[in-house]
């Protein structure tokens, strides 16, 4: 195989995953996604008893809908948080 131009350096993981708006009212658009590393942030829900459940995110750039990970997927992330998400977006 021979390279025809460099890509970007690979940093950290990359995997696909649907858009379907889980845990977030569902609604994704289907699009197969290459969510990488960087595209994962921490999003939370809190209960009546006081418990907060915590969830691994992205949200899709076609549809801007969430869609959470689930939980028997093992990945690590940044920590990011709901709040930052929108940093260097116009």
């Amino acid at each position: 195989m021979k390279i025809i131009k460099e890509g970007r350096p690979q940093q950290g993981w990359a995997r696909e995953f649907e858009c379907t708006g889980a845990g977030n009212g569902d609604g994704g658009c289907g699009a197969i996604l290459l969510v990488e590393q960087q595209d994962i942030f921490m999003t939370s829900s809190s209960h009546y008893d006081g418990s907060v459940d915590h969830y691994k995110t992205f949200r899709c750039p076609a549809c801007r809908v969430r869609t959470d990970i689930p939980d028997r997927v093992s990945i690590t992330f940044p920590v990011r948080t709901s709040e930052n998400i929108n940093e260097g977006e116009k």
